[in-house]
């Protein structure tokens, strides 16, 4: 990368601070809002079960055996991915940033550069851009493989639906959370062992429809689900629904307020909204404990090795390397919404 920079020739005083882009945190790590597997180096197996009992009238002799206990083996192997790039430092040698370069023409690089570009703006991208894969990601094949199912008998709205979704997202390297809800649950082979999850046809949400879409993700959760206490269920929405949210809740006519908002924490019906990179109309409704993030160190994400591409010149490179595995378990209690 050749440093793209308009420079002004700095005769008085330079700003302290520098604008930056604006971007959204990685506020899936940062908030934990998921379940975090770390250590992961190669492979971890996710393994779920079910189980049915059944009483029957007590006997003193020989009992029948009655009921089932079903369990299920996943191998989730996380996907190593980089960023990397190139820079000339000697770019920045009439710049701003010549202020703290150390003394000696062999020194070119800025201490700001590093920390408020690079160290910031450049790694808050990379760690943007990996939650968002994250909760989005598709890969070429998986592409392929929906659009060429069938929705089953009393899908076929909220199917199709699912297929517009996938097709309009731009192939990655991995399949994110909404991916594997959806492919997961019309893949027979393990839709037969663990379930589906619920579908919801949805729409375009506004902030006039905004109470009524939610209203359909929460009607659609299991009531076994929503009374164990000892999962913490979220409504994950996209970060643009928070402003729908106070928009329907400012308006006069809605006087009941069904949204909760207090200190920065929003609700619907008890349950908390979190505010994630969800592509387009797109609502799912799950206990953190089942959505996965399967990783080796989360702070992968946020490290950048900076160094010299080789020791006969001063161009530099930026790197960054981690893994990342999305997994959705038990996937029979978790609402997909996508409209």
């Amino acid at each position: 990368m050749a440093i793209s920079y308009n420079i002004v020739d700095l005769r008085g005083k330079a700003a302290a601070d520098i604008n930056e882009e604006i971007l959204f945190e990685n506020g899936t790590i940062a908030n934990d809002l998921v379940t975090f597997e770390s250590d992961v180096k190669n492979e971890i197996i996710f393994t779920e079960g079910s189980v049915a009992s059944a009483m029957q009238a007590y006997t003193s002799g020989n009992p029948s055996a009655s009921g089932s206990i079903d369990l299920f083996d996943v191998s989730i192997t996380p996907y190593k991915y980089m960023f990397y790039d190139e820079f000339d430092p000697n770019t920045l040698r009439p710049s701003r940033f010549k202020r703290d370069m150390k003394s000696g023409a062999w020194n070119t690089l800025s201490s700001e550069f590093e920390q408020v570009v690079i160290g910031g703006l450049y790694a808050k991208n990379i760690s943007y851009d990996v939650e968002y894969q994250y909760w989005n990601g598709v890969t070429s094949a998986t592409k392929t493989a929906i659009a060429a199912l069938t929705p089953g008998t009393g899908q076929s709205s909220a199917g199709a639906a699912e297929q517009a979704w996938v097709a309009a997202r731009t192939a990655g390297l991995f399949n994110g959370v909404v991916t594997n809800m959806i492919y997961n649950s019309w893949n027979s082979s393990f839709s037969a062992a663990v379930g589906g999850r619920y579908k919801v046809a949805g729409t375009t949400v506004t902030s006039s429809n905004i109470y009524t879409e939610i209203n359909k993700v929460y009607a659609a959760a299991s009531p076994a689900l929503l009374a164990d206490t000892k999962k913490t269920v979220y409504i994950y929405v996209p970060h643009a629904y928070k402003q729908l949210i106070n928009i329907y809740n400012s308006n006069p006519t809605n006087y009941l307020k069904p949204f909760g908002v207090s200190n920065g924490k929003y609700t619907f019906n008890d349950i908390e909204i979190k505010f994630v990179p969800l592509a387009g109309d797109v609502m799912i409704l799950a206990p953190k404990q089942h959505l996965f993030w399967c990783t080796d160190l989360t702070s992968d994400v946020n490290y950048m090795q900076i160094d010299k591409i080789a020791n006969n010149q001063d161009k530099m490179f930026l790197k960054n390397v981690a893994t990342i595995a999305p997994y959705v378990g038990q996937q029979s209690f978790n609402v997909l919404y996508i409209g």
